[in-house]
């Protein structure tokens, strides 16, 4: 889910980047003997129901409420849709077991969600029906300057087996996002304005359809379907079991954070929007204004990656900061092999790879993992012109309000820095419309589990307001990975003048609708 940059931890271990601002292999399969006790579980119940004879059917495993794993199974990446209590989960091994629960799907009208990281922001991966996870589908082949990727796998392995060969996708920052769920809804990442978007990089897809047909898919084969893949988000047309890419080089590069005291925050942002998007290609930035917990004084904090020399992203940062008019502190410049610099842009820097993942046994997790859930919410918006002066004042001012309401919740506006590659595709070569933007703004609010619902509510309704107080300057254009049930022009939102021709890929692909959510397309 995805992607502002992840900054180094500071000396209480927390890190302050992307949804943690605030506070071996991904495809391990559940144990033997777990599998064996919930099969002999059922059979004591004595049942041979639907579901059994699917779980029956599937070379992977399907997880029940009365199953030991279940529990585990069926939560996401935030703990705020811990309520949901799927009818079953099902670790997909393959595309026949996908095909298999598409059908058990269709002839007993249950409904699918698509799991391939659990980061939606919505929590639409899961719900009451079938979860078709696909996390147990994460091989990463490299191939010289290609790779087929499993759907499944997480960002952390693509990166680790890619670099293995000095290759790399441009992609986001989260360890634990699964790739096909980030590739498909565009994937804006930190080389981005280099190497442009994750789904740019897609050259073709195998994908289990409505109808239970595994399509190879590319810009030959269902070439309109290939379109509407790379740009539409997950679970919109079918499951995707494996994912084609074009790689790029990953060579090593310089990581950079700066930051100012908040009485300059205004000064900051009016020239990072006049820097960032237009520097060279290589360079990526982003701008987190933060509201740290306890009602502190806010933080400007600019932070990114460059894929050129430390001497020049360093000039280029100094005379950054004499356009800011005040010299920066917490100046850090450090060059990195790229495999180092995207475990500090995830905040799991000097974690080793099966660290920086979720501690379990499960599809996607591993024994050593040791990345935390997190309680959050979030809004965005593209931004297409610089934002003036009484915009500025207006979001700095929303900022100030959140950290006198934190009181054990903390808060922030993201800034990711676009142009570059990203703009150089036509709006409609592909499904991701979002062309001409300068920057991504994500607003996103933190809780502890089990805070108090008046927090809760109080953070929620800053961040509504937030939302609505930057209408007179966004574009009105919302990024589709970060899904937001609130939007009610969602369709325009996301997809802009792409909306039509993606709605006849649906009457096409999907007639009867299998794959329904509140915002498909």
């Amino acid at each position: 889910m995805a992607q502002a940059v992840q900054p180094p931890r500071n000396t209480k271990g927390r890190t302050w980047g992307r949804r943690t601002l605030f506070r071996v292999g991904a495809g391990v399969a559940a144990g033997a003997g777990t599998a064996a006790a919930a099969g002999a579980g059922r059979q004591a119940m004595g049942s041979d129901s639907p579901w059994d004879a699917l779980a029956a059917g599937l070379d992977g495993q399907l997880l029940r409420p009365q199953d030991a794993d279940y529990d585990a199974a069926r939560t996401l990446f935030n703990p705020r849709f811990d309520g949901a209590r799927p009818a079953g989960v099902a670790y997909c091994a393959g595309p026949q077991d996908v095909r298999e629960c598409l059908s058990f799907a269709r002839r007993h009208s249950i409904p699918v969600a698509i799991r391939s990281g659990g980061h939606s922001y919505a929590g639409w991966s899961t719900g009451k029906g079938l979860v078709v996870d696909v996390q147990r589908m994460d091989a990463v082949r490299p191939s010289g300057d290609t790779a087929e990727i499993g759907a499944g796998a997480k960002l952390i392995d693509v990166y680790d087996r890619l670099t293995t060969k000095g290759r790399t996708l441009p992609a986001g920052s989260c360890p634990t996002v699964g790739v096909s769920g980030l590739a498909l809804g565009g994937g804006v990442g930190v080389v981005a304005r280099a190497y442009g978007l994750t789904s740019d990089s897609i050259t073709g897809a195998s994908v289990v359809t409505a109808d239970g047909r595994l399509r190879e898919v590319d810009a030959e084969r269902d070439p309109e379907l290939f379109w509407a893949l790379r740009g539409a988000g997950n679970a919109n047309f079918g499951v995707v079991t494996s994912l084609r890419f074009r790689t790029s080089p990953a060579p090593d590069c310089v990581t950079f954070f700066l930051s100012w005291p908040w009485s300059r925050a205004a000064d900051v942002l009016r020239e990072w929007q006049r820097w960032a998007p237009a520097t060279d290609d290589e360079i990526w930035a982003n701008l987190h204004l933060s509201a740290p917990a306890g009602g502190r004084p806010g933080k400007v904090t600019v932070g990114g990656l460059s894929l050129g020399t430390r001497g020049d992203i360093a000039n280029q940062l100094d005379r950054f900061a004499d356009r800011v008019g005040t010299p920066a502190t917490g100046l850090s410049v450090k060059d990195h092999t790229f495999m180092d610099a995207m475990k500090v842009m995830g905040g799991v820097s000097g974690w080793s790879t099966a660290q920086a993942h979720q501690r379990g046994s499960l599809p996607g997790r591993t024994a050593q993992g040791k990345v935390a859930r997190e309680s959050y919410a979030a809004r965005s918006d593209f931004y297409t012109k610089a934002i003036p002066a009484p915009g500025i004042r207006t979001l700095i001012s929303r900022v100030e309000r959140l950290a006198k309401l934190t009181k054990g919740g903390a808060g922030s506006v993201a800034l990711d820095a676009l142009g570059g590659a990203v703009n150089r595709v036509a709006p409609e070569k592909t499904a991701f419309v979002h062309r001409d933007a300068l920057f991504l703004a994500q607003y996103i609010v933190s809780w502890p589990d089990g805070a108090a619902s008046s927090l809760v509510s109080g953070h929620r309704a800053w961040l509504d307001g937030t939302h609505e107080a930057m209408r007179p300057w966004a574009s009105g254009r919302a990024y589709q990975n970060y899904t937001d049930p609130s939007l009610r022009n969602w369709r325009s939102a996301y997809y802009g003048a792409n909306a039509g021709r993606l709605a006849k890929v649906k009457r096409t692909y999907d007639p009867d609708r299998l794959f329904s959510f509140p915002q498909a397309v």
